[in-house]
């Protein structure tokens, strides 16, 4: 490298010359710094933007895979399906009792248990479908926010009759009826209306947008970034000059 000069008249030409371990040091050095900014800042933007919601559990062998404690309703057929259960996942869920990972819990305290636990993330709740349906809306409704979702996988299927004697002719009669209900989709328009904010919770979004100003927790890596080159440059500048001093 040559680096021209002119004062008092006179050209004055300085030749320095610059070892190839020095240009690689600098090389690398500038790159590192390029990665690092680039990442630093790509994460603060998305962290910023971008707020994830996990979603773990969405099956029986998620439940049993992960250290979350299973509630199940005292006395119900779901129970009995679980207990009855000779193998597969739900045996598996069933012998989660033993590891002190299940307990059974009446059906008047599930807002309670869905309130107190379930919104911690470390405990789950079996029940059927429309009554989970029910008691998210109502969260919804009361705190303004989803708290809850339920998992894909429908483990037990659950039908719904009303029970008549044996032989009635009345029977056939009701059965159709009921039929054209459920087809012209008049029960769940029902459920809907009696229950506000029933679907509010029902596909909750994995990625939500949030609108925040930066502050010092925001950007403390940043001015440690800061900090530490500047303390760094210093004591590379002070280094430099004593070897000066020395090397005369």
């Amino acid at each position: 490298m040559t680096v021209v000069t002119a004062g008092g008249g006179d050209d004055v030409v300085k030749s320095t010359r610059w070892w190839w371990w020095e240009l690689v040091v600098l090389g690398v050095w500038m790159l590192a710094m390029l990665v690092l900014f680039l990442s630093y800042t790509s994460n603060l933007m998305s962290l910023l933007a971008i707020r994830y919601s996990p979603m773990p559990i969405q099956s029986l062998e998620d439940i049993v895979a992960s250290p979350v404690t299973a509630f199940l309703p005292a006395g119900s057929f779901i129970l009995e399906a679980f207990v009855t259960a000779e193998n597969g996942p739900m045996k598996e869920v069933a012998d989660l009792q033993h590891k002190g990972r299940l307990e059974l819990v009446l059906g008047r305290d599930f807002m309670t248990k869905l309130d107190s636990q379930v919104r911690r993330g470390d405990h789950v709740l079996f029940a059927s479908g429309l009554t989970l349906r029910i008691f998210m809306a109502q969260d919804f409704s009361l705190k303004g926010k989803c708290y809850f979702y339920l998992a894909k996988e429908e483990f037990l299927p659950l039908t719904t009759a009303i029970a008549g004697p044996k032989g009635s002719p009345l029977i056939p009669f009701l059965s159709r009826r009921i039929m054209r209900i459920i087809e012209a989709g008049l029960f769940d328009y029902w459920t809907k209306l009696l229950t506000p904010n029933f679907t509010s919770c029902l596909n909750p979004p994995t990625k939500v947008a949030v609108r925040s100003s930066i502050g010092i927790n925001n950007i403390w890596g940043t001015l440690v970034v800061l900090a530490g080159g500047s303390v760094t440059s210093i004591l590379v500048f002070g280094l430099e000059l004593l070897d000066s001093r020395l090397l005369q």
